[in-house]
């Protein structure tokens, strides 16, 4: 039975390392996937209402894509375009209904803004733009909203757990949507510190990026193309390595350690 293992601290700085190897085996495919990926991204923004629904609904089934993309370039062959539609071809039904659970997510996110918030964030908007604003008001609304902001934080973060590892998990093993969830939810919360190495890590790195683009910004740019496949990578290298895939680079095969 497939289970999550708890691997070090320092393992969460590598998932970034091992995530820029596997962009720097492949960079034009990277750069094509991308492209179409973000050229989806800017066709849902165009469509109100229904853009943001198509976009986490197919979500899942363009990154379990990407990770097939990962895995052709661990077995010497390169990232192409067409990886990034693959989970059209291999499970689509389950990856759909992950999909499906990330829309869910974001309804209840919003419905607690709206019953939890409501007045209140309007209210609270009002002041912040108002400059002559009572600061006492301000402060009591923020203490108010303070309870709702942590509970919405918490939501995010479990909804990022469960979702984190599961189009890997679906795309490559046999497992159901609803398992594949809470595997991914274990294997995340069991390896809390390396997470927080990976954050660490992926913020400074950011956060140079950031620096960078705002000094030359072209060079920004170019550094900022080459973070977004990094992420993506990265998780794939922590899938790997939480999981314990194993590649048989004899015969090409993916075998798992339990």
């Amino acid at each position: 039975m497939i289970q999550p293992r708890r691997v070090s601290f320092s393992r969460g700085f590598s998932w970034i390392s091992e995530g820029f190897q596997l962009v720097f085996q492949s960079p034009f495919g990277w750069m094509k996937a991308i492209s179409l990926w973000f050229a989806f991204t800017v066709l849902c923004g165009l469509m109100l209402v229904i853009g943001p629904v198509l976009f986490s609904l197919l979500l899942p089934i363009f990154f379990a894509g990407l990770m097939t993309g990962c895995r052709a370039i661990e077995t010497g062959r390169s990232m192409q375009a067409r990886h990034l539609f693959a989970g059209f071809q291999n499970k689509p039904g389950r990856l759909i209904t992950l999909g499906g659970v990330n829309v869910l997510g974001e309804f209840l996110l919003s419905l607690l803004l709206l019953i939890w918030g409501g007045q209140r964030m309007t209210e609270l908007q009002n002041l912040s733009m108002d400059g002559t604003g009572n600061l006492e008001q301000l402060q009591g609304l923020v203490m108010d909203l303070t309870p709702m902001f942590i509970a919405v934080l918490l939501l995010q973060v479990l909804l990022l757990m469960m979702g984190w590892f599961a189009p890997a998990l679906l795309i490559f093993t046999p497992m159901t949507t609803g398992k594949a969830l809470s595997l991914s939810g274990k294997a995340c919360a069991l390896n809390t510190l390396p997470f927080l190495a990976y954050s660490l890590g992926m913020g400074a790195v950011l956060l140079v990026i950031l620096f960078t683009a705002m000094v030359v910004p072209l060079l920004g740019i170019v550094l900022f193309m080459i973070a977004i496949p990094t992420i993506i990578a990265a998780v794939y290298a922590s899938y790997r390595d939480i999981f314990h895939d194993v590649l048989d680079l004899d015969d090409q095969r993916w075998t798992r350690v339990d």
